[in-house]
């Protein structure tokens, strides 16, 4: 496990930075009482692994932590491997998020002229505070997504008119393996960002757990590709009822009440549209790639939690993951997706209670007889001002 080897901080620029062993990163600004923190860089708080330290140490130089003016010193991550965009968090509270690797080198700096080479121009990283809190030596470090969710490539293009070698963009499959209580649980394919969001909602939409309060630890290694889970009471995921499918081979289906919604939970015809437009223009990585589900919770006035995945499952539980472990409310409000609504993906929808589903593709029938047994508004094929409502048409009403 990675941890902060030094805090460091100085009232100067271009000098060596001095132990803290602890210190406070303020969102948005960077180390409390550092000449670098500032809320209009990018540039907030800067990294540097003990590692390239050492390097610098077996050529002969007398140089330890902060010497190279570095915030916060780390021992075992691969700095350089991360990605512009990646989120690592430190300790209990911070949320890095990384925005450059290297820099310009100030010639004649006075770091160069005590240490006689500097490092940092490299093999330097800096980060953003996306969320801040004390850190300390000792902390743990972790990566909580990689962010990098497309790649480019070389390829050949081919149209009547010949070929040719032009680059494209295509969308990054990642492997996370769950494992709960210390048993494997699952192997999930799907894209490197939210993990923990999405390690929740599939724990959830399987039942496993109610609520998060189920959950006693938890802890997302993206460079590994696992999710550790503690519960607080003992699963035997050995009796999971099951029912096989096309889009996942492990989906449960448990026994499950009626949705219950408030009787003015309703959205206009124009509304579901306005949604829908909204919701297609929100995934970048569809427009670069074609290559991803979107799923979002929304109310009439709006999308309230929107995620992306390769996945149409993987999309719902991420944006269902974030509900629970940020105290967000879904009963009585809407679900849109981009996805094939399955028997499966209408289980996750009314098992948080939530009375309409919106898809822009179709239905089986297998999901509009669940939709309409248990209560849940199903729309498909919802484009432009056009949709189907396979039931409980009531909900939706018309322009006024």
């Amino acid at each position: 496990m990675a941890r902060i080897i030094a805090v460091c901080r100085s009232d100067q620029k271009g000098t060596k930075k001095q132990n803290i062993e602890e210190g406070f990163l303020r969102e948005d600004f960077g180390l409390v009482g550092d000449a670098h923190a500032d809320c209009c860089t990018h540039r907030q708080v800067s990294l540097l692994a003990i590692e390239s330290i050492d390097k610098m140490r077996n050529l002969g130089l007398d140089v330890g932590p902060g010497d190279f003016a570095e915030n916060l010193t780390i021992e075992g991550l691969d700095l350089m491997s991360l990605p512009v965009g990646a989120r690592v968090s430190v300790g209990e509270e911070v949320i890095l998020e990384i925005t450059q690797i290297g820099k310009e080198c100030h010639v004649g700096c006075a770091i160069f002229r005590q240490v006689g080479k500097c490092i940092m121009p490299k093999e330097g990283v800096f980060s953003r505070v996306i969320r801040g809190g004390t850190v300390k030596v000792g902390d743990c470090v972790e990566i909580k997504s990689l962010a990098d969710k497309t790649r480019r490539l070389s390829i050949w293009r081919v149209t009547q008119q010949g070929r040719s070698s032009v680059d494209d963009t295509v969308v990054r499959e990642f492997s996370l393996t769950i494992v709960l209580n210390g048993q494997e649980l699952v192997t999930l394919l799907c894209s490197p960002a939210d993990l923990e969001y999405l390690t929740a909602g599939y724990l959830l939409s399987q039942a496993l757990i109610v609520d998060k309060d189920d959950i006693r630890k938890m802890v997302v290694g993206v460079g590994e590709g696992v999710a550790w889970v503690e519960t607080v009471r003992s699963v035997d995921v050995s009796v999971r009822p099951v029912l096989a499918s096309s889009g996942a081979k492990d989906a449960v289906c448990h026994t499950i009440p009626k949705v219950n919604a408030k009787p003015e939970t309703k959205v206009s015809t124009h509304q579901v549209s306005r949604l829908m437009k909204d919701f297609m223009q929100k995934s970048k990585v569809f427009k670069d790639t074609g290559g991803v589900h979107s799923a979002a919770l929304c109310d009439t006035a709006g999308i309230l939690v929107f995620s992306e995945d390769i996945g149409r499952h993987n999309a719902i539980d991420k944006v269902f993951g974030r509900c629970l472990l940020e105290d967000i409310i879904t009963e009585n409000r809407l679900m849109v997706t981009s996805g094939r609504v399955s028997s499966e993906i209408l289980l996750k929808v009314a098992r948080r209670n939530v009375p309409i589903l919106v898809s822009k593709a179709a239905p089986t029938d297998l999901g509009v007889k669940l939709a309409d047994d248990l209560g849940v508004t199903l729309v498909g094929f919802a484009r432009g001002r056009a949709m189907n409502v396979y039931s409980h048409d009531w909900r939706i009403v018309a322009d006024e």
